[in-house]
């Protein structure tokens, strides 16, 4: 594989990443949460939250679904949307 290819999968890849971070403060904010009352409310500290808000980690499945599952949501897997410029 060359490396501008590499390059583009790891590119699309931060892509999605940040989309479903985005996914997630969305919902914080939809369900009218701080980030504190989010952590007090599934059992984590405050900083893990932001943490993953400002994706200084990448979050693990467990703590995504430990975060989401107290306000009844999970995560899923779902079909990507090609958009014209992508195809």
């Amino acid at each position: 594989m060359l490396k501008k290819e590499i390059l583009e999968q790891d590119k699309e890849t931060m892509e999605l990443e940040y989309e479903l971070i985005c996914d997630f403060i969305k919902l914080r904010h939809e369900l009218g949460l701080t980030q504190q009352q989010m952590a007090d409310e599934a059992g984590v500290i405050r900083e893990l939250i932001a943490i993953l808000e400002t994706r200084k980690k990448t979050p693990q499945i467990t703590t995504l679904i430990k975060l989401l599952k107290p306000f009844g949501y999970t995560i899923g897997i779902k079909k990507i949307e090609k958009d014209s410029k992508n195809e």
